[in-house]
């Protein structure tokens, strides 16, 4: 009896030991809930094991939605890309420094909207394996709301590179919402978001079309009125028009006043040179007859000289 009770005291204390060193090798798989990255930048996502210790000899798979094809994967000690969702490719990296703690969290680099969504860090070892889920999300503020009028009493508001989805909300100068008559929600070959929105006009000063996201994140434009008219109607456009025109004719009419100015001065340089020219001519004549007449008194005198030698010799 003394020799059963002594086998059964060794069995358990050798199932206890076995136990023991099976708790020893299993572990926990660590991340936390959620992390959020802005649009375009590189982002680290968590993933650890407890109780800390060595996962360089582990599988360490990081996915979304389906186990394979996978978002990145390290086993063997090296990372296999064989199989790596094309819209990963070369932009992820598993962070090795502390692997031997129990600590491999992934970088992906330049993040786009696609990458949004859940991932999994699924890690086995040879006798175990666990999971740990975090969401990843994606954020993109776009756009400066733009408002503009396409009637008289209808207003278009209109913003683009949102994620996630933008909603719209219109104010008056109260701040009273405003019931959109058409909204519309676009997403562009970017997977980001592109909203528009109409309303119709009601008694009110000023408008506001804000436009925001799910994370609160916001923009918002604004349209004053004055005297409650739009700022630019089909009569104004007729009136820019007229005074347009009017100041084309009265610059086109002084254009051809200092045209006329211009000839009129000339006529009346050449109408001086000419009448310069006739009295130039006027004097040469009365010069000429001068000099004929002084010609013909000279051989008058020279003949009469002549003359009176000749009778006293």
């Amino acid at each position: 009896m003394a020799s059963v009770m002594c086998n059964i005291m060794i069995l358990f204390f050798i199932l206890s030991s076995l136990y023991e060193e099976c708790l020893s090798v299993r572990f926990k798989v660590l991340s936390i809930s959620s992390v959020s990255v802005t649009l375009g930048v590189d982002v680290v996502i968590p993933c650890c094991l407890t109780p800390e210790m060595d996962a360089t000899g582990m599988e360490i798979r990081w996915f979304k939605t389906r186990f394979q094809p996978y978002v990145h994967l390290y086993h063997n000690g090296k990372e296999d890309y064989s199989v790596q969702r094309p819209e990963f490719m070369k932009r992820t990296e598993l962070l090795k420094e502390n692997i031997t703690r129990g600590v491999f969290p992934l970088m992906i680099h330049n993040v786009t909207a696609q990458d949004s969504g859940e991932y999994h860090c699924f890690v086995e070892s040879s006798d175990h394996h666990g999971r740990a889920k975090v969401q990843l999300q994606v954020t993109a503020v776009g756009g400066l709301p733009i408002i503009s009028s396409i009637t008289d009493n209808t207003l278009y508001c209109e913003s683009r590179g949102w994620f996630p989805a933008p909603y719209v909300t219109w104010t008056d100068h109260e701040g009273n919402k405003i019931n959109s008559s058409i909204v519309k929600v676009l997403k562009d070959e970017n997977h980001l978001y592109h909203i528009s929105s109409v309303i119709q006009l009601s008694n009110t000063s000023n408008i506001t079309c804000t436009v925001s996201n799910s994370l609160n994140q916001s923009k918002h434009d604004s349209w004053q009125f004055i005297g409650r008219r739009l700022p630019k109607t089909s009569r104004d456009t007729r009136s820019h028009f007229h005074i347009i025109s009017s100041s084309i004719i009265l610059i086109l009419s002084g254009c051809v006043f200092l045209l006329l100015m211009c000839f009129g001065a000339s006529e009346l340089h050449i109408e001086k040179l000419q009448n310069e020219k006739r009295e130039f001519k006027k004097k040469n004549e009365e010069l000429q007859s001068i000099y004929e007449k002084l010609q013909t008194s000279e051989y008058k005198s020279l003949d009469g000289r002549l003359d009176a030698k000749d009778a006293s010799v």
